[in-house]
């Protein structure tokens, strides 16, 4: 209580009762009416209000609310409510807290154990596709664990310096157990899928008149001689002599000039008279190729000709690239691989069923004009690009374009077909030791046929390769 003030006018008047307001509870922090050092004994006024409390020490100082506060507010100005709020706010932010913390940890746990079986599952199972390197592993791993539990089991003195005695010994055991198992032994050759002979193949020659004579000729005293029969040479203009010495030649009536129209004509001709004469397997080959029928039908005896089969070799070392017209002012990119038909190229007669709406018939060329690439190319689009059809890639076959000297002497009669030409501006052929020499035989045709058919009339006999 204050003095009462003394004056002329009269007795002092007693002061206004007050009633004292309880203390709130205090959140924490210096209230805003808190003085620095104690109130002393007795109460203390706030710069805000009075002071509550008495004895030594701070008191708590309980501000007077201004004109025009929020209801309920006891605080001075904004603090008031921000404190208010973070006492509201404090509990439920710990809540949340501790809940991200205990999904944290669990999460932590869930990967370092997935972790963990991972790595188990990695060193114990067999990987698949490597039999018996995956048999040796696990035994390696089996040894390595057998060692590692007898040396836990054993008295120290007996474990020596080689003992397993931590894990990452374990894993050093291990890797060099994997280490000590031998290579697997290479697969061995694909089983035949069917029995086929040489009256199941189509071989397509496609050539030009103008090379009548300078490239049928030697192929027609050569690899012709013995395949009659299953081998159809498609031209562009009659050849009575020609027709003598083979027994199916196709006039296809298409220009004999060397461009892309040209060339897909020829190819759609032979499509056609492929799918009419019912045989199993088509192949594809130009005229200056040399086919060696033996190797090229036990090839193709590995696969079954119901089947997706598209086998050659292709000329790039990857997939071209070309733009398909799908209409006037729509063009789309595609790219695929071919197999060159330098090399030649064969197609099982299920696929080429399946080829029938793109190659078919007048199809084939407007399917060529689509993209604007050759025979071949053409081919390699519709089987890879438009049926999904992977090329099969084989060594086998071979074409000009590329270093044919780098073809092993003693591989020779493995192959399926050979060429010759100019590689790099320089005569590229077979090399090898012949009956005939380069300037007889300069396309090493004649002793190619003779290594494989000694027994040919105008073969020199007791010759040696």
């Amino acid at each position: 209580m204050l003095p009462a003030r003394r004056g002329r006018q009269g007795p002092a008047l007693p002061p206004p009762a007050r009633c004292p307001r309880p203390p709130r509870a205090w959140t924490g922090g210096r209230a805003p009416g808190h003085r620095r050092g104690g109130a002393g004994p007795g109460r203390g006024r706030g710069r805000a209000g009075r002071v509550w409390g008495a004895g030594g020490g701070a008191g708590l100082a309980l501000p007077t609310p201004r004109v025009g506060a929020a209801p309920g507010s006891s605080l001075p100005g904004r603090g008031g409510g921000r404190l208010k709020a973070a006492a509201r706010r404090g509990p439920a932010a710990a809540r949340r807290g501790a809940r991200m913390l205990k999904s944290c940890g669990r999460k932590l746990l869930l990967s370092l154990v997935g972790s963990m079986f991972t790595c188990l599952l990695v060193l114990m199972v067999e990987p698949p596709g490597r039999p018996g390197l995956a048999r040796g592993e696990a035994g390696g791993a089996q040894r390595a664990l057998q060692s590692l539990g007898a040396a836990a089991a054993a008295p120290p003195e007996a474990q020596g310096p080689p003992g397993l005695r931590s894990f990452a010994d374990y894993f050093g055991r291990l890797s060099r157990a994997r280490r000590e198992v031998p290579a697997a032994p290479p697969s061995p050759p694909r089983p035949p899928a069917e029995d086929i002979s040489p009256r199941d193949v189509f071989i397509a020659v496609k050539t030009t008149k103008k090379f009548h004579k300078a490239r049928l000729e030697l192929l027609l005293d050569t690899w012709i001689s013995r395949n009659r029969d299953m081998t159809f040479i498609f031209t562009d203009g009659e050849d009575e002599e020609l027709k003598k010495q083979a027994r199916n030649v196709i006039n296809t009536n298409c220009s004999a000039a060397h461009s892309r129209q040209a060339l897909s004509c020829k190819m759609a001709v032979e499509y056609d008279k492929f799918i009419e004469s019912g045989r199993k397997w088509f192949c594809h080959v130009d005229d200056d190729n040399y086919v060696n029928v033996r190797t090229l039908v036990k090839l193709l005896s590995s696969y079954p000709h119901t089947q997706d089969i598209y086998i050659g070799k292709p000329s790039l070392d990857r997939p071209i690239q070309a733009t398909e017209r799908i209409s006037e002012n729509k063009m789309h990119p595609v790219h695929f691989w071919f197999a060159t038909g330098g090399a030649g190229f064969c197609i099982s007669r299920g696929l080429a069923l399946k080829m029938s709406p793109w190659a078919s018939g007048g199809h084939f060329m407007s399917t060529a004009e689509k993209i604007r690439l050759p025979d071949d190319c053409t081919i390699g689009y519709i089987i890879e690009s438009v049926l999904g059809v992977k090329l099969i890639r084989s060594n086998l076959f071979h074409s000009h374009l590329e270093n044919l000297h780098q073809v092993p002497k003693t591989e020779i009669h493995k192959q399926v077909t050979l060429s010759y030409g100019m590689f790099e501006n320089k005569r590229n052929s077979i090399h090898m030791k012949g009956a005939f020499s380069v300037e007889e035989d300069p396309s090493r045709f004649r002793s190619v046929h003779c290594l494989l058919y000694p027994d040919t009339p105008w073969c020199p006999a007791n010759m040696v390769y």
